[in-house]
C-alpha cells in the first residue's frame, strides 16, 4: 500500500506537479510502513526537511537508541538521510520507490532553480543593457558618473557607492559619491589594481582598452534587518557594471578627442587658406623681369612664406623661414609677410627692414623663435640689392650656364638685438636668373638619408635647358622629386625664380 502511495508520487513529480508537502508524505510513509511512531528527514546531513508525526521535537528520536532505523535515500553521495523510531526494517522496494521520489523532488528543486538563475540573468544582462544605453550617449564626465551611481544604488540597493576615476594610483580622485566612502584617499595599490570583495565591500576596477581609467565601489548591501553580505551574483553584476562603466568612459573619450580633432582640422583648413592668399595669386608683370615660384608647406600650414612687391621703377623679392612648423611657424610667417609689405612703401632700404623685423621678433616671440630671410631690391636696369639675414645663399644662373652664390650677409632675424644687415649689390644681365628658396630644397633627403645640398642645387641649375624662369622653377622641382625618390619632405620647400628679360 505504501509502495503504491510512492509510486504515486513519483508518477506526479514524473508529469511536473510537486507539492511542497512531499517530503512530509515522503517520511509518513516510511515512518507507517516501519511502524515507526516517529521519523524524521534530513537533507545535506544536518537540515531538517520534515518530522511525522507533525510538531514532534526531533529530539524525540535518539540515533543510538536500538530501535532507530537511518536510511541513506538517494543513492552513494544521496543527500536525503531518514531517521526512523522503527520496530521493523523498511522493505528495500519501499526505499527504492523513496529514492526516486526524492531524487525526482532534487530534479525538479535543480530545474527551478535554473530556471530562476536564467530568469535572473537574464534580468542582470537587461538591466546592464538599459543602462549602458543610458550612459552610452553621455559625454561629459562628470554626468557619466553621476548617472553610474545612481544606477548602481538602485540596482543592488546599497546604502554606499562610490567612483574614482585617474591612470594611476597615484592619480586616482573619487568623482561622485552616495552615501559615506568606504575608501580613504590615496587608495591602496593593490585595491586599486585588483579590486576587492568582502561581506560588506565591492570594488571593481574599471579597465579599457587604453588602460585602467579607474575603481567602482559599492558598500553595506540593504536587508530588512539591516544589512547582508555581498553574494558572487553581486560582484559579477558589479562586474558586468564596470565594463560598461569603463566603455562609456573611453567612448566619451574617444567622441571628445575626434570632435577635438575634427576641429581642429577645421583650424588648420581656414589657417591654410589664410596663408594660401598671402602667397601671390599672380607674380606682377614688372617691366625687364618674369617671375615664377611657390611654396610646399610638410603640413597644412607652412612656415615659409615669399612674396614679390611692384614699386615704381623697381621690385621687392622676398623669402622668409620661420623656425619650426606647423601652426605657430605659419603665424609667425604670416607676420613677417604682412611687416615686409608694411615696411616696404616709401623707399625703405633693406638694411631698414630688416633691423625692424628683428626688434618685432625679439620683442614678441619666444627665445627659440627666429626666422631667415632673403630680400632682393631690383631696378628695371637690372641692379639689384640682397640682404640675407641668416638664409641660404641665393644663386645667379649666367645666361652662359655659370652659376654664382650671393653671400650671406647677417645673423637670423630674432637672435640679437645689436644685429647689423649689409646688402650685397649686383647685376642682372638679360637672359640671368636668380633663384631664391628655403632650406626645405637643399635639406631634401635621398631614400638614404643624404641630403641634397647646394652643389647639387647648383648643378640642376647649370643643367637647365631654357634660361625661362618658368622651365627654371619647374625642373628644379623635379630634380628634388627625382632625388628623393617621390618621399615627402622634412620641410617647408619653397622657391622664387627671377628672370631678367
Amino acid at each position: 500500500m505504501q509502495s503504491d502511495e510512492l509510486l504515486r508520487l513519483a508518477d506526479l513529480a514524473l508529469c511536473g506537479h510537486l507539492s511542497p508537502e512531499l517530503p512530509r508524505e515522503v517520511i509518513r510513509i516510511l515512518s507507517e510502513a516501519s511502524g515507526a511512531a516517529r521519523g524524521e528527514l534530513y537533507a545535506n546531513g544536518d537540515e531538517l526537511v520534515a518530522v511525522w508525526p507533525p510538531g514532534r521535537p526531533s529530539s524525540s528520536v535518539v540515533v543510538n537508541d536500538p530501535l532507530t532505523q537511518e536510511l541513506q535515500l538517494g543513492g552513494d553521495g544521496s543527500r536525503w538521510t531518514a531517521l526512523l523510531g522503527a520496530s521493523q526494517p523498511v522493505d528495500e522496494g519501499l526505499a527504492v520507490a523513496a529514492r526516486l521520489v526524492l531524487r525526482l523532488w532534487d530534479m525538479r528543486e535543480e530545474l527551478r532553480k535554473s530556471r530562476f538563475d536564467a530568469r535572473f540573468r537574464l534580468w542582470e544582462l537587461e538591466a546592464v543593457r538599459s543602462i549602458a544605453a543610458g550612459i552610452g550617449g553621455i559625454l561629459d564626465p562628470s554626468r557619466i558618473a553621476e548617472e553610474v551611481i545612481a544606477h548602481i544604488v538602485g540596482l543592488l540597493g546599497v546604502r554606499s557607492a562610490q567612483l574614482f576615476l585617474g591612470g594611476t594610483v597615484g592619480e586616482a580622485r573619487s568623482v561622485a559619491l552616495f552615501g559615506e566612502s568606504a575608501f580613504s584617499e590615496p587608495l591602496e595599490e593593490g585595491v586599486w589594481g585588483e579590486g576587492l570583495q568582502t561581506d560588506a565591500v565591492l570594488a571593481v576596477p574599471l579597465i579599457a582598452k587604453s588602460g585602467q581609467l579607474g575603481l567602482l565601489v559599492v558598500a553595506d548591501k540593504e536587508a530588512r534587518a539591516g544589512t547582508e553580505p555581498f553574494l558572487d551574483s553581486d560582484a559579477r553584476l558589479v562586474e558586468q557594471f564596470a565594463v560598461q562603466t569603463a566603455v562609456a568612459f573611453e567612448n566619451a573619450r574617444l567622441s571628445r578627442e575626434s570632435i577635438e580633432r575634427a576641429r581642429l582640422r577645421q583650424e588648420l583648413e581656414v589657417a591654410a587658406t589664410i596663408q594660401s592668399h598671402l602667397y601671390p595669386r599672380s607674380f606682377p608683370e614688372v617691366p625687364g623681369y618674369r617671375i615664377r615660384g611657390g611654396s610646399r608647406p610638410t603640413r597644412q600650414v607652412g612656415g615659409d612664406s615669399f612674396d614679390v612687391i611692384e614699386g615704381d621703377s623697381n621690385l621687392l623679392a622676398v623669402v622668409a623661414d620661420v623656425s619650426g612648423k606647423g601652426v605657430g611657424a605659419g603665424m609667425l610667417a604670416a607676420g613677417i609677410h604682412s611687416g615686409v609689405r608694411l615696411l616696404s612703401t616709401g623707399g625703405t632700404g633693406l638694411e631698414v627692414i630688416a633691423g625692424q623685423l628683428n626688434s618685432y621678433l625679439l620683442s614678441a616671440t619666444e627665445d627659440n623663435r627666429f626666422a631667415t630671410l632673403v630680400l632682393v631690391d631690383a631696378a628695371a636696369d637690372g641692379s639689384f640689392r640682397a640682404l640675407h639675414a641668416g638664409h641660404c645663399p641665393s644663386l645667379i644662373r649666367r645666361r652662359s650656364g655659370s652659376v654664382e652664390e650671393l653671400p650671406v650677409s647677417g645673423l637670423p632675424l630674432g637672435i640679437l638685438s645689436d644685429a647689423s644687415y649689409e646688402p650685397a649689390e649686383g647685376r642682372l644681365e638679360p637672359g640671368d636668373l636668380l633663384v631664391m628658396y628655403s632650406d626645405g630644397i637643399t635639406e631634401a633627403e635621398d631614400p638614404n638619408g643624404e641630403e641634397m645640398g647646394i652643389e647639387r642645387l647648383k648643378a640642376a641649375l647649370e643643367e637647365v635647358g631654357s634660361v625661362s624662369a618658368g622651365v627654371a622653377c619647374d625642373g628644379l622641382l623635379e630634380r628634388v622629386a627625382a632625388f628623393t625618390d617621390g618621399e615627402a619632405l622634412h620641410d617647408d620647400a619653397t622657391l622664387l625664380v627671377l628672370e631678367r628679360l
